[in-house]
């Protein structure tokens, strides 16, 4: 591959098992153990997701990672009914779509993005 590109997002977790619970609920993922302490989801295309046991709670950070979704508003629902919050609301980007972002169970702080664009192979 010529240019770099995202290979994983990780976030740090003091429980990966109720994390990846959370994770496979919502979107669906399928984590498996990789290595003491750590879970692995690993997509067909895209960047993989790892979950790192840590023993202090995540923070806040100014990085974000997007997770590319249907619909934001059912999003939000499934987040919150998992135990998770709305860390901010859905809020248009003109002639682009809609970004929000929820805080998992973990406190971990995951964008959401709904494209009013198809994205192509």
């Amino acid at each position: 591959m010529n240019k770099p590109y995202i290979s994983h997002v990780e976030w740090c977790c003091q429980d990966i098992e109720a994390a990846a619970e959370f994770f496979q609920t919502l979107f669906g993922w399928q984590f498996k153990p990789f290595g003491n302490s750590y879970l692995l989801w690993e997509p067909e295309t895209g960047a993989a997701v790892g979950l790192l046991r840590t023993a202090q709670p995540a923070q806040t950070a100014d990085c974000r990672v997007f997770v590319s979704v249907d619909s934001i508003d059912d999003y939000l629902q499934r987040a919150m009914s998992l135990g998770g919050s709305v860390y901010v609301v859905k809020t248009a980007i003109p002639d682009y779509g809609w970004y929000a972002q929820i805080k998992d169970t973990q406190g971990n702080i995951i964008g959401l993005f709904e494209s009013l664009r198809t994205r192509s192979a």
